[in-house]
């Protein structure tokens, strides 16, 4: 008896901590990703891999300077999709920002650096066949982690949703083509 007067008590902690699971879960489901995410976010990295390996393989200032651009491709495209993604939807999925400019899970991560370290073999033995084949590796297997990643979190949010935010990752994001500046004008 105790209980069901309790459970219909609007102040009751209990009642407060079920509506709050029932709106998570109605946003959770909710959730759309923008059209073309996948395709674009394969695209933006298979550019990174690509230049990266092009551009470690050249060791000139040049090199440096197209693999930088390679990058930079890659982060507008990344905060382009994270951007249309919030638009969308009206929040941010820190989670998921991780996902997208880190390759976070374990497996989009074995991919994105063994098809990298594939790349920059094979442009050091100026393979370019080899070097778009890990190129396009490497985005459709990120691509793929995130799309695993994507399912996971819908299941269940509160385990899938950490991860750094955006601003930690755009500090990161220019820390590191400041240092790759330097590289250029020191080297």
């Amino acid at each position: 008896m105790e209980s069901s007067r309790a459970r219909s008590n609007p102040d009751d902690p209990r009642a407060g901590l079920a509506a709050a699971d029932d709106a998570r879960s109605r946003l959770t489901t909710g959730l759309r990703l923008p059209v073309g995410f996948y395709p674009m976010l394969a695209a933006g990295i298979a550019v990174q891999v690509g230049t990266a390996a092009w551009g470690i393989a050249a060791q000139t200032v040049t090199g440096v300077a197209v693999a930088l651009a390679g990058a930079a491709v890659f982060l507008a495209v990344a905060a382009l999709l994270l951007h249309r993604f919030s638009r969308i939807n009206g929040v941010r999925v820190d989670g998921l920002a991780s996902q997208v400019v880190l390759a976070a899970g374990a497996g989009a991560s074995v991919v994105y650096l063994g098809a990298l370290a594939v790349g920059i073999v094979a442009a050091f033995d100026s393979r370019w066949w080899l070097v778009g084949v890990a190129a396009v590796a490497a985005g459709a297997g990120c691509a793929l982690g995130v799309r695993h990643w994507w399912h996971a979190y819908r299941q269940d949010p509160v385990a899938h949703a950490r991860g750094p935010s955006p601003r930690v990752l755009a500090v990161l994001a220019v820390v590191a083509c400041l240092g790759c500046a330097a590289l250029l004008v020191l080297g």
